[in-house]
């Protein structure tokens, strides 16, 4: 047998290629959960929110992929079998997987994503899509992205081929999972609230940790005060800089926080007290992150570093009303 693929697979869109891909693999192993689970669950159950920072202004990531997985199984009642040290054989392990009729979520070096110029021309970054088939012969994958942005901010998703030669090129883990018998899931939708409430109550508090490590709201806060070092760089590397600070906050930091917040809190207003007034402070949060991440791409592209101070006290302010934002809505959860 040559072609190897899951049967009947759709593809949804999604707000984030990670809690996208997490929400399709959830839907295939409990498909009860369909209706009743959103990607917002997801993301905030699984500590989605919590992101490291170290020191490097090109680079804010999750705080543990290792976390979020095994959090995801654990609510759900799944088993997770994840790697991000790969091996020689990593084809036959995707065939295998596939052959079962699961989809394996694949952590991905963007260059080697040709379906699209934003990929093919940007800086590189990590990317995750679904597999969900295989073609020995003519050496093609069929993947899904389920959520990225093209140049000018759109969200775009993709299903289609691949080249097997791109994927073992660019791929640095991948995760898959099947249900447990041993482990039932997180018994109620109540249960599953209040555990996203205390990932988010995690996150609040912070984390200062050794070697420079920061995570939660500390890792804002280091991220955004280190700008100072940007005054002295060369024209090239500003503008680089501020692109890459610009990505790191708008994909997977607080724009897509501050969406699930939104979607988090539509999905559940019965058990946030004065629902209507968080989300209307939160719009509010929204318009402005998104006016200053566009100021601060403008700042690196026009090379203009003497705006770049009043630009980061505006920042340092902005996440201190989202800290106290932050901390009126665990109070108003219930």
């Amino acid at each position: 047998m040559s072609i190897y693929m899951v049967d009947n697979f759709t593809v949804q869109s999604g707000h984030h290629c990670l809690f996208s891909g997490l929400r399709h693999l959830l839907v295939r192993e409990r498909p009860e959960f369909d209706k009743e689970v959103v990607e917002a669950d997801i993301y905030f159950q699984s500590d989605g929110l919590n992101l490291e920072y170290n020191g490097n202004l090109c680079k804010m990531w999750l705080a543990s992929q290792e976390t979020i997985m095994r959090q995801f199984a654990a609510c759900y009642g799944l088993h997770a079998q994840y790697t991000f040290e790969l091996g020689p054989a990593v084809l036959d392990t995707f065939r295998e997987i596939v052959r079962g009729n699961r989809a394996i979520l694949i952590f991905m070096r963007s260059p080697y994503l040709d379906y699209h110029a934003v990929f093919r021309d940007g800086a590189e970054h990590n990317h995750i899509l679904l597999l969900y088939g295989i073609d020995v012969i003519h050496q093609i994958a069929q993947v899904a992205d389920t959520s990225f942005l093209d140049g000018s901010g759109q969200t775009l998703s993709y299903k289609g081929p691949l080249s097997l030669s791109h994927i073992l090129a660019g791929v640095w883990g991948y995760a898959w999972f099947e249900v447990d018998p041993s482990h039932n899931p997180t018994p109620n939708a109540d249960a599953r609230f209040h555990r996203a409430v205390e990932n988010i109550k995690r996150f609040c508090r912070g984390h200062i940790l050794p070697e420079g490590r920061f995570q939660g709201l500390d890792a804002y806060r280091a991220y955004v005060a280190d700008w100072s070092r940007l005054i002295n760089m060369d024209p090239a590397e500003f503008t680089d800089s501020c692109k890459h600070m610009y990505y790191c906050l708008r994909v997977g930091g607080i724009m897509h926080q501050l969406d699930y917040f939104e979607m988090f809190i539509g999905k559940h207003r019965e058990r946030v007290r004065d629902s209507d007034g968080m989300l209307q402070q939160l719009r509010v949060s929204q318009n402005e992150w998104k006016k200053s991440l566009y100021q601060l791409y403008k700042i690196g592209l026009s090379v203009q570093p003497h705006k770049l101070q009043p630009l980061q006290a505006r920042y340092s302010t902005m996440l201190q009303t989202h800290e106290e934002w932050l901390e009126d809505f665990v109070v108003r959860a219930v």
